[in-house]
């Protein structure tokens, strides 16, 4: 009894915040796809850092998680091929259930790159080659072959 007290009290303090919820559906199944997309190659902490990424722009930005995947030029997988492509692509993956089953199933709870949804990291590149907009800012984390950052504006 105490533990459906606690799911439940986490669930009404996720609706009370305005954080992004689960994704369902065809929606599971693209952001799945592009979680393996960019972050497939470096374990399930890169994978989850991607997802937590995903999440945390969504919770800002009062969106749909899917929304910020589809976002033009958000995410380089997504660039110049169409979703049904991307998940045809990933669906093979040997991660691909855990992510579409397990991780997607509920929102980032803990954080492997800040404290909460609303200071996690929002915005990550490869570790090699920076991007403009990460010049003068410095990473709150580096996992998996990628450097992440939050607060980028």
């Amino acid at each position: 009894m105490k533990s459906i007290m606690i799911i439940a009290i986490l669930a009404y303090a996720q609706v009370a915040t305005g954080q992004a919820r689960a994704p369902k559906g065809a929606d599971r199944e693209v952001i799945a796809a592009c979680i393996i997309a960019e972050g497939g190659g470096h374990g399930r902490a890169g994978m989850e850092a991607i997802w937590e990424v995903i999440h945390a722009r969504a919770s800002q930005r009062e969106t749909t998680c899917i929304e910020e995947v589809l976002r033009r030029k958000q995410f380089s997988c997504l660039n110049g091929v169409t979703p049904t492509a991307l998940w045809w692509k990933h669906r093979s993956h040997r991660e691909y259930a855990w992510v579409h089953d397990n991780l997607l199933k509920w929102v980032p709870i803990t954080s492997r790159t800040g404290t909460n949804p609303y200071n996690r990291a929002t915005h990550y590149h490869a570790a090699k080659i920076a991007p403009y907009w990460a010049k003068g800012h410095r990473p709150c984390a580096t996992l998996g072959g990628h450097k992440f950052y939050r607060n980028i504006k």
